[in-house]
């Protein structure tokens, strides 16, 4: 199979898609719940995948009925992102198809929910940084995923137009964002779980599956 397009820019998530990193994320909502009194679930994590930290931080906070301030919240979570981060290593596959990408000469952006300068700290640390071109970060939209406005922005950036463009992403929330903004997206599952994924997605089980298609 081949792509009916001609691509000529991929933008790719962070958590979960680049970085394995969901482990390590659902062991920082664990704890901030836990630090706060309150009983974590498994199914609430899946669901909060995708979404910035701040909206997070404000449907645990409206959900478990928290009594501190949003900002102090969103703080203790951010604390222990950073530190979680530190031990987060890319996900099989990521720097092969990074460097596939850019032998190809694509434009190559990072558009997450994740902090720009938590994005930055883990591209270098793991040695990715020389691939990428750009970062969309949470401080940079108003309104992030399931909303377009991620992606807008990163054609913006690039001078592009959603058809010269991909998208790779593992949560519903981000591929919704994605598909919104009339890019093509690779969906992958890491488990092999059912996702309500969008239409038009073009689902994956490995980043190795990507670069043959581009």
């Amino acid at each position: 199979m081949t792509l009916r397009i001609n691509p000529e820019a991929i933008f790719f998530d962070l958590d979960g898609t680049l970085a394995d990193s969901l482990g390590v994320m659902k062991l920082v909502y664990q704890q901030f719940l836990i630090n706060n009194g309150k009983v974590p679930s498994d199914t609430e994590f899946d669901s909060l995948n995708g979404p910035p930290l701040r909206m997070v931080a404000a449907l645990l906070k409206q959900k478990h009925a928290i009594e501190a301030e949003l900002d102090t919240l969103l703080s203790e979570y951010q604390v222990l992102v950073d530190k979680a981060y530190e031990s987060v290593c890319p996900n099989p596959g990521a720097e092969e198809l990074l460097a596939g990408a850019r032998r190809r000469n694509f434009k190559i952006a990072i558009v997450t929910s994740n902090s720009r300068l938590r994005t930055e700290r883990w591209l270098e640390q793991t040695g990715l940084k020389r691939f990428i071109d750009y970062i969309v970060g949470a401080e940079d939209v108003k309104t992030g995923k399931p909303s377009a406005e991620p992606y807008l922005a990163a054609l913006q950036l690039g001078g592009l137009k959603p058809e010269q463009s991909l998208a790779v992403e593992d949560s519903t929330a981000g591929a919704q964002a994605a598909v919104a903004a009339n890019i093509y997206t690779f969906a992958i599952d890491w488990s092999g779980r059912s996702h309500d994924w969008p239409d038009k997605v073009h689902k994956i089980r490995k980043l190795e599956e990507i670069l043959p298609l581009i």
